[in-house]
């Protein structure tokens, strides 16, 4: 029996070790809630109600996954980019090439446009000059004479020279002007080379980071407290003292004693016991240095973030401006084709207005797309600080460029900005000990020194003088009534300490939202990607079947044109959805507190 619950026991202990718990949250278990092909998201319910959420990277089939500890966090999470900055500093001189590109397109445009209209008076003067020698000319020629065949082929002859001079410097001119507005072939750089100088010369990161930098400066000067105190002060003092003298009353006397000369102490003051102000105060300077890192973390975050979708949305707005052009320039072929068909009676008119009505339908959402495009240029100009060129050729962001999620899991709580709603929480916490400290004695030890010389030494050589005195005191200092402050600051503190907490409350709930939201649009494009590309197959098939139909005079010309438009309709949503997969993924990243971009 004695066997039986001693295993039991056992059993008891082994269950109870064997379940895994959230990070600082006691009394609940993990739980896979949805598989992607990529993560796993685990659950984990409080005994309250309200649940933890955590993403788990998959581990990949034949890699053997090692689970170290992770890197301590460095003092400054801007330095890495730094020293990225200051080893390759050549990485982004292609950027600075396009700028300085495009001042010399802007140069050879004013000097082509200078030569076109010397050209242009040059060639005024010289017409003026042919047509008066040629007035002259037929003045003093005879009319019979311009009537014989010789001088009908040299008059003939002249002219065709003429217009072949006319064409070159036409073809001529036209290729300078196409050489001018042709977009520039620019190889572009990779968008994790071009990240660090971004981050670096980032005006809200460089104030972010002083503020972290002036956090920690102030962190240092909060431990000075535990340091003696050292004053020195030197003085040239008048003394006028009146003690009674001793006599009979009511004889007695008032004797006028004054003193002249100069006084010098040092002193050295330590405290001893302060009733915890001081550890108080510096770990309140800890946490507010601990959250001005995290909002330098923050401020990081924000800016690759915004790098990110300014780089994915101009990508987006280029393949969707394409596709409208395209869709446009089919629609004005089939349009032109249909015209001459009605003009010689094998076609309808009511096909014609169909057609020129999609015409006009893509020719709108052309002018349209192209401001959303331009719209895009302006903001990636604005985050990127230069004008992107040759938009075709620009590569995607790596899909792993914000780093990787853990095998082990990473929990929402590990979210910038609930680390920084965390530390409003500790600072109020710590200036509240503070506030508590104040109603409690504090004790300080003082080691003086001090000299006196002249009439302040006393004795009979006033002049040549001098005394020492030395003392050594350990005071203890109570403030007993202090008209309420201390316990009206003590009240407004412990108001400030609950509305951190309530702020820190609504953080936690926005930032699961957004988890959420994060999570499923993941979720739904990862498996709408597949729905997309058999959409393009299907598209693609169908178009070949209807031109083959078409040319066999089964099918009108608007079933091609239709199943074009769809054909490229569907292939730039799975293009633009792809991109949308990748800023999903990046926005999960953000929302986990995970923006480690690589810089390698």
């Amino acid at each position: 029996m004695k066997k039986f619950i001693h295993y039991t026991l056992i059993g008891i202990m082994f269950n109870w070790n064997v379940a895994v718990f959230a990070e600082g949250d006691q009394g609940c278990e993990w739980k896979t809630f949805e598989e992607t092909d990529t993560y796993v998201m685990e659950n984990c319910v409080k005994e309250d109600g309200s649940y933890s959420a955590r993403v788990k990277q998959k581990p990949v089939e034949g890699l053997n996954i090692i689970v170290v500890e992770s890197p301590e966090k460095k003092e400054n999470p801007i330095k890495k980019f730094k020293d990225k900055v200051e080893e390759t500093p050549k990485a982004t001189a292609k950027v600075e090439k396009l700028e300085k590109i495009e001042q010399e397109v802007i140069v050879t445009e004013k000097k082509v446009k200078e030569l076109k209209e010397e050209k242009d008076v040059a060639e005024k003067v010289e017409e003026k000059v042919e047509k008066a020698i040629e007035e002259k000319k037929l003045a003093e020629t005879p009319v019979e004479e311009t009537q014989k065949p010789i001088i009908k082929e040299e008059i003939a002859k002249v002219d065709e020279e003429k217009k072949a001079d006319d064409k070159l410097v036409e073809q001529a001119t036209e290729k300078e002007w196409a050489d001018v507005d042709a977009e520039q072939k620019i190889d572009w750089v990779r968008f994790h080379e071009l990240l660090p100088r971004l981050i670096v010369e980032n005006e809200k990161i460089k104030a972010a980071e002083l503020d972290y930098e002036a956090a920690v400066e102030s962190l240092k000067s909060e431990y000075s407290a535990y340091y003696p105190q050292v004053t020195i002060s030197i003085g040239n003092n008048w003394e006028d003292d009146r003690t009674p003298s001793k006599g009979t009353y009511p004889e007695n006397t008032i004797t006028h004693d004054s003193k002249h000369g100069v006084q010098k102490s040092i002193t050295i003051t330590q405290m001893i016991w302060d009733a915890g102000r001081t550890s108080s105060v510096i770990d309140k300077a800890k946490h507010t240095a601990q959250q001005a890192y995290y909002r330098l973390e923050l401020t990081k975050e924000d800016v690759v973030m915004e790098a990110i979708n300014a780089w994915l949305n101009l990508q987006k707005a280029y393949n969707t401006h394409e596709a409208n052009k395209k869709v446009e320039a089919n629609a004005k072929i089939t349009l032109a084709m249909t015209i001459e068909k009605v003009k010689k009676g094998e076609g309808s008119k009511l096909e014609q207005l169909q057609i020129e009505q999609q015409y006009r339908t893509y020719q709108t959402l052309s002018m349209t797309s192209r401001l959303g495009l331009d719209s895009a240029i302006q903001r990636f100009q604005n985050v990127w600080r230069w004008k992107p060129h040759n938009i075709a050729e620009m590569p995607k962001p790596l899909a792993d460029v914000l780093g990787m999620i853990p095998v082990q899991g990473t929990p929402v709580s590990n979210n910038t900005s609930i680390k920084i709603a965390r530390q409003d929480i500790l600072i109020a916490q710590e200036q509240l000990a503070f506030d508590d400290a104040e109603f409690k004695p504090r004790i300080d030890g003082k080691l003086s020194y001090t000299e006196k010389d002249g009439e302040l030494a006393g004795g009979y050589d006033t002049h040549g003088s001098r005394k020492d005195e030395y003392r050594a005191d350990i005071t203890m200092t109570w403030k007993i009534f202090g008209g309420f402050k201390n316990k009206h600051m003590r009240n407004a503190d412990h108001s400030r300490l609950s509305a951190a907490q309530f702020r820190h409350q609504d953080i936690v709930r926005s930032t699961q939202e957004q988890f959420d939201n994060a999570w499923n649009n993941y979720v739904l494009v990862e498996k709408n990607l597949e729905t997309l590309k058999r959409t393009v197959e299907i598209n693609d098939e169908m178009y070949k079947l209807t031109l083959a139909d078409f040319q066999a005079g089964n099918s009108p010309i608007m079933a091609v044109f239709g199943m074009k438009t769809a054909h490229l309709m569907s292939e730039v949503a799975y293009l633009n959805a792809q991109i949308d997969w990748q800023m999903a993924r990046y926005q999960l990243h953000k929302v986990l507190g995970l923006v480690n971009p690589i810089v390698k």
